[in-house]
């Protein structure tokens, strides 16, 4: 009778310690996602679509864009991946974002002509800093710096990406959606900030092209 009940016994430990494995494991993980699923009319406030792994579910937040931050005069919406396109209309509309906003990582500079257009990309400019960057196709330019987060125990510093491009209809307004990733080895952190810009073409850094060399 011992026997059975001594596998018994050492099956329910490991399972145990199976399951404190897990736990340890998951809790040594912080994975933030965020997509912007509209503006108010008068672009003071985005509606975010929250997805926390170590949370619950997915939610609908309300930010504020200036200061940038969530606004906890609105209660969270909790709605499940597969009722999120339902979910997004109800709170567009419940809450009034009639702005739907344009995801793109162009910006048209002439409506007639596709050509004519800026695109947008992310840029590691050095191990602490970031760049969001432009091209016309002839020229490399600069939009905004972005600092690179840094593990505060080990000083690894993260490694950067810009994941999404949201504009206002009226292209006014420009939201970067940058992730930042820090794997220490014990602790992988991935989360999602936003980088807002009030966009007009005029105000890109271009760079200087190499200036020819003067003829021998």
């Amino acid at each position: 009778m011992l026997g059975p009940l001594l596998i018994r016994s050492s099956v329910l430990a490991l399972c145990l310690v199976g399951g404190l494995w897990s736990l340890a494991a998951s809790a040594q993980e912080a994975k933030i996602g965020y997509k912007i699923c509209g503006f108010t009319a008068d672009q003071k406030q985005m509606l975010v679509a929250v997805e926390d792994e170590n949370a619950s579910g997915p939610v609908l937040l309300v930010w504020d864009v200036e200061p940038l931050g969530v606004n906890k005069k609105v209660k969270p919406i909790p709605y499940t991946k597969a009722d999120q396109p339902k979910a997004i209309r109800e709170a567009r509309k419940k809450l009034k974002f009639p702005d739907a906003g344009v995801d793109d990582m162009l910006y048209p500079l002439d409506p007639k002509d596709e050509t004519k257009s800026l695109s947008f990309f992310g840029l590691m400019a050095a191990k602490d800093r970031f760049v969001l960057a432009v091209t016309d196709k002839q020229r490399l330019g600069k939009v905004k710096n972005i600092e690179i987060k840094k593990d505060d125990e080990t000083k690894i510093l993260a490694k950067a990406s810009l994941r999404q491009l949201f504009w206002t209809t009226d292209r006014k307004l420009m939201v970067a959606v940058i992730t930042q990733k820090i794997e220490t080895g014990t602790f992988t952190s991935e989360k999602d900030e936003f980088h807002v810009v009030k966009f007009k073409p005029a105000d890109i850094a271009w760079v200087d092209p190499t200036p020819d060399a003067p003829p021998k």
